[in-house]
C-alpha cells in the first residue's frame, strides 16, 4: 500500500468525503428530529412507477455491460491511465448510465420537493419523508458522482492492479444498488395492498436481478475476467471467499424477491434476470473482440428451491429464516460448487476450500437472512400483512 504516494491520500480522501456525505445526508434527511411532525408518505402514480422502474433498469443494463466492457478494454490494452480512458467507448456507456440516473434524480426531486414548496414548506426533511423512496432515488442518483474523482485517483495510483473492492467502487456500486432498490419500493408502494400478483410483481424481482449484476461488477467480478495474471482480490483471498461471497450477495437479492413480490416464482425470476443480463453482455463480447468473463456461480437450483418448498408450514421468524438459509445453501453449493472445480482458469479447490465455502455460505446466509426479512417488512410498511391474513393466492417469506 503506498500510503507515501500524496495520490493514495487524495483518492482516501475524496472517498471519505463522499462517505461522509452519504452518512450524513441519510441521517439529517430520514433519521434527524423534525420540529413539525411529517404527514403520511404519498404515493407517486403507478404510470409514474413503472417509468421510474424502467428506466433504472435501463441505467443498471448500461453500467453493467458498460463494466465488463471497461474491464476487457483495460486488460486488453494493458493501460489504466488516470484521465487518459475518461471519453473511451466504455466510460461513455457507464456515463450513460449515470445521466440516466441523474435525470431521473431530477425529476424525483421536483416531485418530492414541488408540493411541499407550494403548500409553504420549506424544510426539505419534510419532502423527503412524505416520498421516502424517491427522495432516495435522488439522493443515490446525486451521490454515485461524487466517487467519479476519487476513482480517477485510485486508477492513477494502482493503474491494473486497481481492486474492485476499491473504496470508489464500493461507493459506486452500493448506490447504484441503492438506487435500484428505492425504485422497488416505489414499485411496491404503488401496488395495491392485496391480491393477486400482477405485472409489477413481475417487474420487482427483474428489477433486482439486475440490481445482482451491479453488486456482482463489485462483490466478485474479481474472480471471472483477467488476462494473463490474477488480480489482487484472487491473489490475497482463499479460493473459498469466491463462492462464499457470490452466495451471500445472491440470497439477500433472491429472499427479498421472494419477499417483495407475489409472484410465486419471483426468486427464480430474479436468478433469470441477473443470468439473462450476464449472458447478453457476454455474447456481446464475445462478438466484438473483448475479453469475457466466466458465467458467475449458478445459483438456478437454489432459486427454485426458495420458490417451491412449503415454507408457510415452517413457523415464521428465525427458524424459517433458517430453514431457508440451509434451502440455499444446499441448493447453491449442489450445483456451483462442482462447476467451479472444473475451470481451469481459477485457483484450485482442495476438499478443504468446498467444505469451507459451504460452512462459511451457510453462516453468512443465518446471518443475514433475518435481515433481509426485516427489511422486506419495512419495504412493505403497511401493505404488509400476517400469513393468517393474506389471501391464498399471496405466498409469505
Amino acid at each position: 500500500m503506498p500510503t507515501n504516494n500524496p495520490l493514495f491520500w487524495q483518492s482516501m480522501a475524496f472517498s471519505t468525503a463522499a462517505a461522509a456525505i452519504v452518512t450524513a445526508s441519510v441521517w439529517w434527511f430520514y433519521l434527524s428530529p423534525l420540529p413539525a411532525r411529517s404527514a403520511a408518505a404519498s404515493r407517486p402514480s403507478r404510470r409514474l412507477a413503472g417509468w421510474l422502474a424502467a428506466l433504472l433498469g435501463l441505467s443498471a443494463v448500461e453500467f453493467v455491460a458498460g463494466a465488463l466492457w471497461d474491464a476487457s478494454k483495460h486488460i486488453l490494452t494493458g493501460i489504466v491511465p488516470a484521465g487518459a480512458d475518461f471519453l473511451w467507448p466504455p466510460h461513455l456507456l457507464i456515463y450513460g448510465s449515470f445521466l440516466i440516473s441523474l435525470i431521473i434524480a431530477i425529476i424525483a426531486v421536483a416531485i418530492v420537493a414541488g408540493p411541499g414548496w407550494r403548500a409553504g414548506e420549506r424544510d426539505p426533511r419534510l419532502w423527503i419523508r412524505r416520498n421516502p423512496y424517491l427522495g432516495l432515488v435522488a439522493l443515490a442518483s446525486l451521490y454515485s458522482l461524487l466517487s467519479i474523482p476519487g476513482d480517477a485517483l485510485w486508477h492513477a495510483l494502482y493503474g491494473i492492479d486497481l481492486t474492485a473492492w476499491s473504496p470508489p467502487h464500493l461507493i459506486i456500486g452500493f448506490m447504484m444498488c441503492a438506487v435500484s432498490i428505492s425504485a422497488v419500493g416505489v414499485l411496491v408502494q404503488t401496488r395495491p395492498p392485496l391480491g393477486r400478483w400482477t405485472g409489477v410483481d413481475l417487474a420487482i424481482p427483474v428489477l433486482l436481478g439486475l440490481m445482482l449484476n451491479v453488486a456482482g461488477i463489485v462483490g466478485f467480478i474479481e474472480w471471472e475476467i483477467w488476462g494473463g495474471a490474477y488480480p489482487i482480490l484472487v491473489r490475497t483471498n482463499p479460493i473459498w471467499v469466491y463462492p462464499t461471497v457470490a452466495g451471500a450477495i445472491a440470497a439477500i437479492v433472491l429472499v427479498l424477491a421472494r419477499r417483495l413480490s407475489r409472484f410465486p416464482f419471483a426468486a427464480t425470476l430474479a436468478a433469470l434476470a441477473f443470468y439473462g443480463l450476464r449472458l447478453a453482455v457476454m455474447l456481446g463480447l464475445r462478438l466484438t473482440g473483448n475479453i469475457v468473463p466466466s458465467l458467475p456461480p449458478m445459483f438456478i437450483l437454489a432459486a427454485v428451491l426458495l420458490d417451491v418448498l412449503p415454507w408457510r408450514r415452517v413457523p415464521a421468524g428465525l427458524l424459517r429464516d433458517a430453514a431457508m438459509a440451509a434451502a440455499f445453501t444446499v441448493g447453491y453449493a449442489v450445483i456451483a460448487l462442482p462447476l467451479l472445480t472444473v475451470r481451469d482458469h481459477l485457483p484450485a479447490f482442495s476438499a478443504l476450500d468446498l467444505v469451507i465455502a459451504v460452512l462459511a455460505t451457510l453462516a453468512a446466509c443465518l446471518v443475514l437472512l433475518p435481515l433481509v426479512r426485516i427489511a422486506g417488512t419495512f419495504f412493505l410498511g403497511e401493505s404488509a400483512t400476517t400469513p393468517a391474513s393474506r389471501p391464498a393466492s399471496a405466498k409469505a417469506a
